[in-house]
């Protein structure tokens, strides 16, 4: 048989079973709330305080003023120029005499000259051209003949004009001139001499044609183009070759119309040229300006002028080995110009903006000077105005630049002499 338990209810105790709680006195609840408000209030007090005297108690690093070292520059003292500026300019090879042999006479081709050929050199009298002359020969024989003619005509009239004078003493009675000069044939005698003046001339003539069947070149000169061959018949006028006059060739220089005042062309002012790129380093010819064409190319609007140079293939021995000059080809001309008095000269890389030039005064500072251009070149100016002789040019560049700054050379003074030449 199965036990049963016993369950017993359980029972809450009842609050009034429970011990009485004290109350708690009010000044202890406000003497509670004013701790919890004032310790918190001191505590930031004291950390206040302890900043403020860590703020106060620390070292303060004093600022002194950094000293300005004075920059440090190269200088060149400048003097004035002894030369003029130096003029430069570029200009074609161009031919000074240029020939289209034609001839004067046609006829067949028989022989040509070996040198008649693009590029081939020919000297003055050189046989170039010889054309079938033998109906020329016929021409002048034919001419002679008829002057035989007339002159044995005129050895008859002579007799005529003796026996007639004899005549004439046995007249009696005064004839008129007129008469007189019918009687004695004077008419007929002079027909015939007149006849015999044109077969002169007529002989001539032909002489001279036969001459033009050889044709020779007038001048040394070089073949540009020909266009004849052997056994074509080359009719008069037409154009057999040309040739190129080689005693001398012309190059015409373009400049700016400013650069004249400073350019000699009357006087003959030698030039130097030189090809840069083409020619060997350190070679040149010479040239003389010839003179100054009247108008402006069209082109830039740029002045014009002739320079001349003999020998221009270099065949004279006393410029061979030097270079050759070829037509159509550019070249650089150098020539010194006109010398400004007092002028000085400058590198271009010196001169400022706004055309002024830094300079170190007596004192060591800055000077920012204006000064005035009198000729500006590629690579140099002259200043003729601003500068004066012994002036130091500051040469090194300065990003920040301020007029009185303090300047400095190195210890081997920086100061070199400026150029004497021209721009």
């Amino acid at each position: 048989m199965a036990s049963t338990a016993q369950v017993r209810p359980v029972t809450e105790p009842d609050p009034r079973d429970r011990p009485p709680v004290e109350a708690v006195p009010r000044w202890r609840r406000v003497l509670a709330a004013i701790l919890k408000l004032l310790i918190p209030v001191a505590i930031l007090a004291v950390a206040a305080q302890i900043s403020w005297s860590l703020y106060f108690s620390a070292p303060v690093a004093e600022r002194k003023a950094r000293p300005r070292v004075p920059r440090l520059v190269e200088v060149i003292e400048v003097h004035p120029a002894t030369r003029g500026p130096m003029i430069e300019a570029w200009g074609e090879v161009t031919a000074t005499r240029t020939l289209a042999l034609r001839p004067e006479v046609g006829g067949t081709i028989v022989s040509l000259s070996d040198n008649l050929t693009p590029g081939g050199a020919v000297s003055k009298g050189d046989v170039l051209v010889r054309l079938d002359d033998r109906e020329l020969k016929l021409a002048v024989a034919q001419a002679e003949a008829e002057i035989h003619q007339i002159e044995a005509r005129i050895s008859v009239e002579q007799g005529q004009h003796e026996r007639a004078l004899r005549d004439l003493e046995r007249l009696p009675g005064n004839l008129t001139e007129s008469q007189r000069k019918l009687v004695l044939r004077a008419p007929q005698m002079a027909a015939l001499k007149a006849e015999l003046a044109a077969a002169e001339a007529a002989r001539e003539r032909a002489e001279v044609e036969l001459a033009h069947a050889v044709i020779r070149a007038p001048f040394d000169a070089v073949v540009v183009s020909e266009q004849v061959a052997q056994g074509a018949v080359l009719s008069e006028g037409q154009e057999a070759a040309e040739l190129v006059a080689t005693d001398r060739f012309d190059v015409m220089l373009a400049v700016p119309v400013s650069a004249l005042d400073w350019i000699a062309p009357e006087a003959g002012q030698t030039l130097r040229l030189t090809q840069p790129g083409v020619w060997p380093k350190g070679s040149y010819r010479l040239g003389r300006i010839e003179r100054l064409t009247p108008g402006l190319r069209g082109t830039g609007r740029m002045a014009e002028l002739v320079v001349r140079v003999d020998d221009p293939l270099a065949r004279l021995a006393a410029n061979r080995g030097k270079p050759r000059l070829l037509l159509g080809s550019f070249l650089r001309a150098v020539g010194e110009g006109r010398q400004i008095a007092g002028a000085v000269a400058l590198d271009r890389a010196y001169l400022r903006d706004d055309d002024t030039v830094w300079v170190m005064d007596a004192n060591g500072k800055l000077d920012i000077r204006p000064v005035e251009i009198g000729w500006r070149g590629a690579e140099q100016v002259l200043v003729t105005g601003g500068l004066a002789e012994g002036d130091r040019v500051v040469t090194t560049p300065i990003a920040v630049v301020a007029p009185g700054m303090k300047l400095r050379l190195d210890s081997g003074g920086g100061t070199r002499d400026s150029a004497g030449g021209g721009g």
